[in-house]
């Protein structure tokens, strides 16, 4: 092979590859999470460029303190908190926002919420026992100084903790996904 074509090769490969380590296309690392029922299919990626993709949408994103925030492209902020729980899962709190649909005005969150835009609900009782969608039964206690609802499953459930916000006739709740890397 002659000497001079040898130099050229090298030199075009040399090339390239300081171009790609220059615009960080070499450095780039995905992080790709999925809800632990469904392990196989992707729900969040987080590259280290700061961009990111969360339920099909995209963002630019920021990771600081557990907590994730996404910017849409027009500038929508959404803030979620993001915890390790144990070694390879972590928990993803996604917000619902809940109706009061009982008579009257509610008082905190006693009563029965109905998620706006969909069909999940949350009944709350005086006597301190909770249905959440119409059908998973427990108990629950309510922590009004920090936001949050300790739920106990009468069922095969983990207990749960949801922060929450009351704000007239609606109930905001954060309420945790088990999300692992993404099956591959």
């Amino acid at each position: 092979m002659n000497h001079s074509f040898t130099t050229k090769i090298r030199l075009i490969l040399f090339t390239a590859i300081f171009i790609m380590l220059m615009s960080g296309c070499a450095g780039k690392t995905v992080e790709e999470w999925a809800y632990n029922h469904d392990p196989g299919t992707t729900i969040l990626k987080l590259s280290s460029d700061g961009k990111a993709e969360f339920l099909g949408v995209k963002y630019s994103y920021t990771l600081a303190d557990d907590v994730l925030t996404l910017t849409a492209a027009d500038g929508t902020v959404t803030s979620m908190r993001f915890i390790p729980d144990g070694e390879n899962q972590k928990l993803l709190y996604e917000m619902f926002v809940y109706e009061y649909t009982g008579e009257g005005e509610p008082s905190g969150v006693l009563g029965t919420w109905q998620e706006v835009n969909g069909n999940l609900s949350f009944e709350f009782t005086d006597k301190g026992t909770f249905r959440e969608d119409y059908y998973s039964p427990g108990y629950y206690s309510v922590d009004e100084e920090n936001g949050v609802i300790k739920l106990v499953y009468n069922d095969h459930y983990a207990d749960t903790y949801i922060y929450y916000k009351v704000e007239g006739r609606y109930l905001t709740v954060d309420y945790p996904w088990t999300v692992v890397p993404t099956e591959k």
